[in-house]
């Protein structure tokens, strides 16, 4: 049952990529022989890591399991690169910035914005990965700050949560449910919605939501960020509830934004090493998103209440 490095790198480039394709190519290697070596990993192990329809590949319960085991105890090439990058622009970025896509497309760009009229010309480095990315990236230590959605536990680190608010129902403009300014589990139901990703950890409080309300929504699709999410309502394949910080990027466009009636509280998550030397511009960068997230989170309100 044993598997080799090969395998390891296989199995975490197609969890990485969402699909057997994406990996092939970023391992240079085709898609018919990915295929046969996950049958392979999934014949060793003794269990399915895939669920599979058609060319889409759906990760099982096991393989989420397995993967948070390989996550935590193994870093694999494309993490080492990442850090090397990072070491060797250090001197040329004066704030490193590792972040789930969801604020490097919503609040960051305000931020610095912001920033940069307060400050001296500060360089910036923004490198934007998903959470189960963002743990490995801190263990190097070679960012200023790691903005995530769920607080990690490190001994090593400073963490702390800023709250913006609650979550919201995102709709295409034009949609019969846009009537309402405030939208209720029950009007969910047997509604196209559009899913995170199965470890995802608003996803699981959403589902709780659902679940008390005996309301069942019909499967439209699944993605990984809150963007993704937008662009697929947008183009009428369904609802959704995101983050306000996204919201609020997206609102006033191809997006409707209401309300929801059950309060789900989003937190931005912040690591910052201890024992940085550059501690005191680190707090002003927060101090500053800070306000910036309060200035987002009125701005919503007022939509919303209009």
């Amino acid at each position: 049952m044993k598997l080799n490095q090969r395998q390891i790198d296989v199995f975490n480039a197609v969890m990485v990529n969402k699909s057997i394709t994406a990996a092939a190519a970023k391992l240079g290697s085709s898609q018919p022989t990915l295929s046969r070596e996950i049958r392979e990993v999934e014949r060793r192990l003794g269990f399915d890591l895939f669920l599979r329809f058609g060319k889409r590949l759906t990760p099982t319960e096991q393989a989420l399991l397995l993967h948070d085991v390989v996550l935590r105890s193994f870093i694999g090439l494309d993490e080492i690169g990442r850090a090397a990058s990072a070491i060797r622009t250090r001197s040329a970025a004066n704030f490193r910035i590792a972040s789930i896509p969801a604020y490097a497309e919503s609040i960051i760009p305000r931020v610095i914005q912001r920033f940069a009229k307060q400050r001296a010309a500060v360089h910036f480095s923004i490198h934007s990965h998903e959470e189960s990315s963002l743990r490995q990236e801190m263990t190097t230590q070679v960012f200023d700050l790691c903005l995530a959605e769920s607080q990690f536990e490190r001994d090593v680190g400073t963490g702390e949560m800023v709250n913006v608010g609650d979550m919201v129902c995102v709709l295409p403009q034009g949609h019969p449910l846009t009537a309402r300014k405030l939208l209720s589990p029950a009007d969910f139901a047997g509604q196209p919605f559009i899913y995170f990703s199965q470890n995802d950890p608003y996803r699981h409080k959403l589902d709780a939501v659902f679940h008390q309300a005996d309301v069942a929504r019909d499967y439209a699709a699944e993605t990984t960020t809150a963007a993704s999410v937008c662009a697929l309502v947008a183009a009428g394949v369904g609802i959704s509830i995101i983050n306000p910080l996204t919201a609020a990027n997206y609102a006033g466009g191809s997006v409707a934004v209401r309300r929801l009636s059950v309060s789900v509280p989003y937190g931005l998550a912040l690591w910052y090493p201890t024992r940085s030397t550059g501690l005191a511009q680190i707090r002003r960068f927060i101090a500053t998103m800070t306000e910036v997230a309060s200035e987002m989170a009125a701005d919503l309100d007022k939509l919303l209440r209009g």
